[in-house]
């Protein structure tokens, strides 16, 4: 075996620190984005913002030492309450954008413990039971256990607990379902007859959509038995699962379509990011050691990476939702029902873009249409062959299976190999598998389920 050294040139993509940096900005959302360049004007002091102009600033402040007191504590109380400057916002802001804060159903209980119960035994037992209840409301501690940690009998507690199973929402402090929905039968006055059949022994018959075994277990008409369905569908089983929950957060678009004489523009939505620049004061370096000089360097370097990723960011967005806008004109126009299919693959090609790139720029992004906020996710869509008008959206068929299933006969429902034979009448193929794939998906039920007697 013979070694030998040659000379080899090769082309290969090196992942430097800016190129991970502006994938990673790429695929930011607007308040991700806004997070970002705060957390970088934290760490690096050669960013700073644009300053406002200093004649609008000092009209400003005239105009606000010229408003009543309160409109004053309105304007002022926001921006000098926060603690870092660009968490403030002024207070119109702040009430537009403030969400509801979510108790927990612990701490709702327990205000209720402390208004309910004046005995100090009562109280302590009633707060242990509050701490056994999970996520569902649901007490899953055995009685006699709780009886044990407490050092009280066990008909004390039972007695507690009825009083517990008396609070807000109907059904807490419930042990298994049964009792769950007896509690918000009794609650609402209705515990008899056939519902308190169907409650006490038939609660998995209904799960399973056999209606016909209870009526002949009761001697019962289906009629009836659907009513008594149907108001039992109207309580919760997880009492519970409405309180703790997250603050819902509020979505803002990151790109705007707007309609001038019939054209359609696409603006970038900037409105909320600050815009940096590089600080000047920085710039005479000439009396600082090589090791300070450095580091400046190194700022300056990141901070100007970090403003071009910004605008390669937002360009890449602007030609993005521009290039789905036009090939998916009567999806903006009309919805869903006139989705178009389309990959990302194909855009990827029309932009002389990597499928990648168009992944990260449409990921949890919305784009304000005037009809509203939709997804850029929402414009792509798989096809799904058809016999005669070419291929549809995977979006547009589930927007047929839905109005199909609306205009069925309730005491007949349509069974989904009769839907695919409606769709293949339409010129849409599309096998019964598929038709129960897509009727799932809408969160739809099966015939069997459907079926009002």
């Amino acid at each position: 075996m013979r070694l030998t050294q040659e000379t080899k040139q090769t082309q290969s993509l090196v992942m430097t620190a800016q190129l991970q940096q502006a994938i990673r900005i790429l695929q930011l959302s607007t308040p991700e984005l806004q997070e970002e360049i705060e957390h970088a004007f934290l760490e690096n002091p050669l960013l700073e913002m644009e300053d406002a102009d200093p004649v609008q600033e000092s009209a400003s402040t005239y105009e606000a030492a010229e408003r009543s007191l309160a409109e004053e504590r309105d304007f002022f109380a926001a921006p000098y309450d926060a603690d870092d400057f660009y968490e403030a916002e002024t207070a119109h802001e702040q009430r537009e954008l403030s969400a509801p804060v979510a108790l927990a159903l612990e701490e709702e209980l327990l205000r209720e413990v402390d208004v309910r119960f004046a005995d100090r035994a009562e109280k302590a037992i009633a707060v242990f039971l509050v701490g056994s209840l999970d996520e569902r409301g649901y007490l899953v501690v055995p009685l006699a256990e709780a009886a044990r940690a407490i050092g009280v009998d066990e008909a004390e507690v039972e007695r507690v607990l009825g009083i517990l199973q008396s609070f807000e929402p109907a059904g807490i402090g419930a042990r298994d379902l049964t009792e769950c929905m007896r509690l918000q039968a009794e609650r609402a006055g209705i515990y008899e007859g056939l519902l308190r059949s169907v409650i006490e022994r038939h609660l998995r018959t209904v799960a399973d959509g056999r209606y016909r075994a209870i009526a002949r277990a009761e001697g019962a008409t289906l009629a009836d038995v659907q009513t008594a369905v149907d108001i039992l569908r109207t309580f919760s089983p997880k009492p519970g699962s409405a309180y703790g929950k997250e603050a819902p957060a509020y979505i803002r678009p990151d790109v705007r379509l707007t309609v001038t004489d019939g054209r359609f523009e696409i603006a970038v939505c900037n409105e909320q990011l600050p815009r940096l620049r590089v600080s000047r004061l920085y710039r005479n370096t000439a009396e600082m050691d090589a090791e300070t000089r450095d580091y400046i360097a190194q700022r300056i370097y990141a901070a100007r990476a970090l403003i071009r990723s910004i605008g390669q960011r937002g360009e890449t967005l602007r030609r993005v939702a521009e290039e789905l806008v036009r090939r998916q004109t009567d999806f903006v126009l009309h919805g869903t029902g006139a989705l178009r299919p389309l990959t990302m693959q194909t855009v990827a090609d029309a932009l002389s873009m990597h499928e990648s790139t168009v992944s990260r720029a449409v990921a949890h992004k919305y784009i304000d249409l005037p009809r509203g906020l939709v997804p850029l996710r929402d414009f792509f869509s798989a096809a799904v062959g058809t016999e005669e008008n070419g291929a549809l959206s995977a979006d547009a068929v589930r927007a047929t299976i839905r109005t199909i299933i609306a205009a069925e006969d309730a005491h007949a429902p349509l069974s989904d190999a009769r839907i695919a034979e409606l769709l293949a009448a339409r010129g849409i193929a599309a096998a019964r598998r598929t038709v129960m794939k897509y009727r799932e998906q809408l969160g739809i039920p099966s015939s069997a389920k459907r079926r009002r007697y």
